[in-house]
């Protein structure tokens, strides 16, 4: 990672390779923000459908089949 130098910023003058890897790491910033809210978006989902408990999906099993083959859980 290459930093502006004071210099530079007083002055006024920037050059092409500095701006170019700015916005190379304001990019690569993005991009991991974005994975990252990917990844806890799905992490937020699977534990709001996901059940606590198995035996909430008990009287579903119980409904269609018989008691025997609900004995998994």
């Amino acid at each position: 990672m290459t930093s502006f130098s004071s210099k530079n910023l007083r002055a006024g003058q920037f050059s092409c390779r500095d701006f170019h890897q700015s916005a190379m790491e304001i990019e690569e910033q993005n991009r991991l923000q974005f994975i990252m809210g990917i990844v806890i978006s799905c992490i937020g989902l699977a534990v709001f459908f996901a059940p606590e408990q198995p035996h909430e999906f008990a009287s579903i099993c119980q409904k269609y089949n018989t008691s025997n083959a609900c004995q998994v859980w």
